[in-house]
């Protein structure tokens, strides 16, 4: 379905805006589906301090994503000093759970010898846009198997309970004489029989791929034609702008009983690539896909990991009409 067809890239969506105090960049869009024509986009938005904060838009998917509705106060603010979330909160997952809306969201802690740690932490709400936090503490951060950081969540609740597709930190490396430290990361998967405590005995799904690809990133799992797929960011160690490996999107198709890898990684190709000067020539990460009418919908980051703002692409007939 999605590995021999191309994707048409439609533009932004949402422009970062550096005068506005919280939307130097805005990352990570995660949609939650509010009805066929209303679409509500959370994504991180940025203070001057890099600092970020929840924020979201709604859309109007069937008007070629307009947007209808800002809302651009935080809808959760950062954690408290020492919190895992101190230093930024950036939404990952949204699910309605009976008459609540909960937000699966990674925070961000400052450190000194890294440039910051990451857990996931679970916020609810009760009407979509005020959040409050679920517990002070991560529902998942760093433990035996995850010994370094837990970021970029995707929930999926089902008959058996709820699965959690997520980053998982490997050691810090320096790939280069004078770059700072990064951390390597695969995807794992966790087990949770009520989506609020999550079992510390996760299962590896996709360790980097090969030497060059040292960074997996935003896992999500979209239905499709073609069974379950988890869609995914990948990058290599010389991934900053200028480099020969920048972040790149791709998916894979996982079993749906075991949520296990099943398929071979294929890349995004566009039918009309970015072009010297676009918003995402460089750079295209963190993807968020959903069905849209026959469509899918991809949402995704462009150049400077959301410095340009949020993007879109449609794939006509993708979601199997």
């Amino acid at each position: 379905m999605t590995g021999a067809r191309h994707w048409r890239r439609e533009g932004l969506l949402l422009a970062a805006r550096p005068d506005h105090p919280l939307i130097n960049r805005t990352y990570v869009p995660t949609v939650l589906p509010l009805g066929d024509d209303l679409w509500r986009i959370y994504f991180a938005g940025c203070d001057r301090d890099n600092l970020s904060r929840v924020l979201a838009v709604d859309v109007d998917p069937t008007r070629h994503m307009q947007v209808v509705a800002e809302h651009f106060e935080p809808l959760l603010e950062l954690g408290q000093i020492g919190a895992f979330d101190f230093s930024g909160t950036i939404p990952s997952c949204a699910l309605r759970v009976q008459d609540q809306v909960w937000l699966y969201y990674f925070g961000a802690h400052l450190r000194k010898e890294v440039r910051a740690g990451a857990a996931i932490g679970l916020a609810v709400s009760d009407d979509g846009l005020t959040f409050r936090r679920a517990y002070e503490g991560p529902v998942l951060g760093p433990g035996p198997l995850d010994p370094f950081l837990t970021a970029s969540p995707c929930v999926v609740a089902g008959a058996g309970g709820y699965r959690m597709w997520y980053v998982s930190g490997m050691p810090w490396i320096r790939a280069q004489a004078g770059v700072q430290l990064d951390p390597t990361c695969g995807i794992r998967m966790a087990l949770s029989a009520d989506g609020r405590l999550w079992s510390p005995d996760t299962m590896a799904v996709i360790d980097p791929l090969e030497p060059r690809a040292v960074g997996l990133a935003r896992p999500w799992i979209a239905d499709s034609p073609d069974g379950l797929q988890l869609w995914y960011s990948r990058r290599g160690s010389d991934y900053r702008e200028g480099g020969e490996s920048p972040y790149r999107m791709a998916h894979v198709r996982i079993d749906a009983a075991s949520g296990r890898v099943t398929g071979t990684p294929l890349a995004v190709h566009f039918e009309n690539p970015p072009q010297p000067g676009d918003f995402d020539d460089w750079m295209q990460a963190y993807s968020c896909v959903l069905p849209s009418g026959p469509d899918l919908i991809m949402l995704y980051n462009g150049n400077g990991f959301g410095r340009t703002g949020i993007g879109w692409a449609r794939l006509p007939g993708g979601a199997g009409g």
